[in-house]
């Protein structure tokens, strides 16, 4: 069926795939200002988009089932995949989950998960709040005024069959798990999980592969582990950090720090602060000084009429009565002789 205009029934044969962004969002999805939140409103509908079920078509074009765009049962997606995707930078990025997270939008969580060859801590699920996202869909409800309808925040769970590709894999979503449940549980309550998931730090090997430090081997990836067991995850990527600060991509400069660390038996991150400014105190105390071989300032006594605000003008002599007739007497003796000489000369 044609609609009279060329351009609009082309348009109209286009496969269009993608985001979805409601015009409501705009409106509703605001900072407190009421400025549009437009990194939130990005991420919630791509976020959506994945969830968005895939239709399951036979030969003849009909609808046979649906199946989830990405394998688990919820999406893995990184801060530093959705910053790649849309040209945000990590903070936007981590700013807009957090948004979506404190009005209820969307829930977040963060797994360890583990395999033969490595373990990857603090890799981070999303999952939207169906019912809210529906709200924000009407004029009648700004995001400020979301209750908390989430469902119960799911315990941490690891997956020991995962291979190592589903477990870094970004884009696609969460890496498909034999049986489709976790096995292994914490005990935390939901406000501890809650703490947990908000103050989870990066992923070790994840945090190397975004910031260049080479090639991730099956070399490196044990050295990260083994490091990662013997201090922590979250001691190997702030060592990492320091190395990017320096300008220093190459793991001997990270190691060399993990080395000092676990030296000084450093437990986290303000340990690690702590003992090394404790290093630094005790080299400035056994530093020699300076002026330990110089040799000794001439010191001048001053004079009575030298005040501490400065140099003040010596008092003037008093008159002297006979150096004055003693002066007049020897100004006429050199007359007279002045005229004896120019007598002599004539």
């Amino acid at each position: 069926m044609k609609s009279g205009c060329q351009v609009a029934d082309r348009i109209g044969e286009l496969e269009i795939v993608g985001n979805i962004v409601p015009h409501l969002w705009y409106k509703n999805i605001t900072f407190s200002s009421g400025k549009a939140h437009f990194v939130a409103i990005t991420l919630l509908a791509d976020i959506v988009y994945w969830y968005r079920p895939t239709m399951i078509r036979d030969d003849s074009g009909m609808i046979m089932g649906a199946r989830t765009k990405f394998k688990g049962d919820m999406l893995q997606k990184s801060y530093q995949a959705f910053a790649d995707t849309f040209g945000f930078s990590k903070r936007q990025v981590k700013d807009g989950i957090d948004f979506l997270v404190e009005h209820h939008l969307l829930v977040r969580e963060f797994r360890t998960i583990s395999s033969s060859s490595i373990i990857l801590s603090n890799v981070m699920y999303v999952q939207p709040v169906a019912e809210n996202v529906k709200r924000v869909m009407d004029e009648r409800y700004h995001v400020t005024e979301l209750a908390s309808v989430c469902p119960p925040v799911t315990l941490e769970r690891t997956s020991p069959s995962d291979t190592k590709e589903d477990q870094l894999r970004q884009g696609e979503g969460a890496p498909e798990v034999d049986g489709g449940t976790y096995t292994e549980s914490t005990s935390k309550n939901p406000s501890e999980k809650n703490e947990q998931q908000q103050c989870a730090g990066e992923c070790p090997v994840t945090f190397f592969k975004e910031n260049e430090f080479g090639r991730l081997g099956s070399y490196m990836q044990g050295k990260i582990k083994s490091w990662c067991e013997r201090l922590s995850d979250i001691l190997v990527v702030e060592a990492m950090k320091r190395a990017v600060e320096q300008g220093k991509h190459y793991w001997s400069y990270v190691d060399a720090i993990l080395v000092k660390w676990e030296l000084l038996q450093v437990q986290d991150v303000e340990d690690a602060r702590e003992k090394e400014n404790q290093v630094m105190d005790e080299k400035r105390v056994k530093k020699p000084s300076r002026s330990a071989g110089r040799k000794p300032v001439r010191t001048e006594m001053l004079p009575d009429w030298f005040t501490e605000e400065g140099l003040v003008e010596a008092p003037a002599e008093s008159f002297d009565e006979d150096f004055e007739v003693e002066k007049a007497k020897l100004i006429a003796e050199l007359e007279v002789f002045r005229e004896r000489g120019a007598r002599v000369v004539m």
